[in-house]
């Protein structure tokens, strides 16, 4: 079967979630494959779409690109499916891992990329890397196909200032893919306004995308997943979660945009580009299951979802979860530095306080309540143990929504999320801890200030100033112009003071 049935010279396949196939003077690009579950089986592609997955591994690709480590774009899966001869094009991150876990699966032909660095495909045919060049390892992707400029962006925040101009279609995440705030127990009114917050906040940072890059169509891509196993049905709750649909979405973004044409493709579509009269143009894939079917869906997929199931699920004991916090710590004792917090876990009626920054002394407590903690999570047995036996990372757990999460006081704490999120990788804490340390500044609006965001590294260059407020373009972290302090977001200040 032709790829793309009539075959146009240049044209895109769209596989669902943040996939495409990309063909040019016959030569063929596979990006970001996603097919099977993810996170402890708990995320899959939405609409459903398994019936293109044959495409995929009956096909004949010359190069394949994978933009970062996490399951939802790297499948491992399905990537050791593919013919080994292919060339792999990935990020050059500090850590190495994308190019060390394609190693391990046999490809031995990879070309790592660092930021802004381009490989020709064929003639005519370039892609350039753009990365998120904070201590996040994530990565966008520009195809230049004759002139016809693609920037797959999938989830990646490459910083604004950094973006590239004259864009002719730009693929870009507008739903969310965190697990705050709907992990959190908050109240129904304090999740409504917190889900609101972070909804409009993803697609303001989408909106400063398009301009920035000049985009004339964007195709909305990277989301949302959906939760197939029944225990995680309320995350599929379009309005009370940071999921929304595109249809929930379009007509603000119409408004914010006007005049930027949008591609709203579903898995198996075909898009047509370059010289087509009118712009692209697309084709349909009639075998495309209904999107909302999630009940038929969810049928076809229960052993996948059901396998979670089957993971062990033994009790984790006190001197296990003391040797993983030991481990976790001495890995990352530069980045923490004289960093001290109390944090519990619960699991299945068993409580463990964890006193962190105390390597010293006895710091996992059983069973007593001496400490109140400023975090606590709760777990399933089997979520916990795949964590303590380094199965899956505290990341992918939290991305997974089974972990439930309580803070006192509301406040985020970059440290200790940072510690669970990248310990195990300390190349990315030492990377944060370079950031702290950056003296660069910038001069704006009367004002000279650090350059990049205390939080996740975003250039400040487009940061809005506004009635004595520094807004962060990026999470819309908020500082008081006048003494730094973080007002909204976090605790970290921002070093700021008038220009004389």
């Amino acid at each position: 079967m032709d790829l793309y049935r009539r075959a146009p010279r240049t044209g895109l396949r769209y596989l669902g979630h943040a996939g495409f196939i990309a063909e040019h003077q016959g030569v063929r690009l596979l990006m970001d494959p996603w097919f099977y579950p993810a996170f402890l089986h708990s995320w899959f592609p939405y609409p459903d779409n398994r019936h293109v997955l044959d495409v995929v591994t009956s096909g004949r690709f010359d190069y394949l690109y994978v933009s970062h480590a996490h399951e939802d774009h790297y499948d491992e899966r399905l990537l050791r499916m593919l013919d080994r001869s292919i060339t792999v094009i990935v990020p050059r991150y500090r850590s190495r891992i994308m190019v060390k876990r394609f190693a391990a699966l046999g490809f031995d032909d990879v070309v790592a990329l660092g930021h802004k660095e381009s490989h020709e495909l064929a003639p005519g045919f370039t892609v350039t890397m753009y990365l998120d060049t904070s201590h996040k390892e994530d990565s966008g992707l520009l195809l230049d196909l004759d002139g016809y400029r693609f920037l797959d962006l999938n989830d990646c925040n490459t910083p604004m200032s950094e973006l590239p101009g004259d864009v002719d279609l730009l693929a870009a995440q507008y739903s969310g893919a965190m697990w705050y705030p709907n992990c959190y127990d908050y109240p129904p009114e304090v999740m409504g306004k917190k889900v609101e917050a972070v909804r409009g906040d993803l697609l303001d940072t989408l909106y400063r995308k398009v301009r920035i890059t000049g985009a004339a169509a964007y195709l909305p891509s990277a989301g949302p997943a959906c939760f197939l196993d029944p225990v995680l049905e309320a995350y599929n709750d379009r309005e009370a979660t940071i999921f929304p649909r595109w249809e929930d979405v379009a007509d603000q973004f119409a408004e914010a945009c006007p005049g930027v044409d949008v591609l709203r493709l579903f898995p198996g579509d075909v898009v047509r580009l370059g010289d087509e009269p009118g712009g692209p143009l697309v084709e349909r894939d009639s075998d495309t299951p209904p999107a909302d079917d999630l009940a038929g869906y969810r049928e076809r997929r229960r052993d996948e979802w059901g396998a979670f199931y089957d993971e062990p699920a033994e009790p984790v004991t006190t001197e296990e979860i003391e040797a993983y916090f030991a481990k976790l710590q001495s890995w990352n004792r530069r980045f923490l530095g004289d960093f001290a917090k109390d944090v519990r876990l619960v699991a299945d009626g068993r409580m463990w306080d964890v006193r962190l920054g105390r390597l010293a002394e006895r710091f996992v407590i059983e069973g007593e309540e001496p400490y109140d903690p400023e975090y606590t999570l709760l777990l399933c047995p089997r979520t916990m143990r795949a964590v303590i036996e380094e199965r899956t990372g505290w990341e992918e757990a939290l991305l997974s929504m089974r972990v439930g999460l309580h803070r006192e006081p509301d406040v985020f704490d970059l440290t200790f999320m940072s510690l669970l999120r990248y310990g195990n990788q300390p190349v990315q804490t030492m990377q944060m801890l370079r950031e702290r340390q950056n003296t660069e500044t910038i001069e704006r609006d009367g004002l000279r200030m650090q350059r990049f965001c205390p939080h996740a590294g975003e250039d400040l260059t487009h940061a809005v100033i506004c009635d004595g407020v520094v807004e962060c373009p990026r999470h819309h972290w908020k500082w008081d112009a006048t003494t730094g302090e973080c007002i909204d977001g976090g605790t970290l200040p921002l070093r700021v003071e008038p220009l004389t």
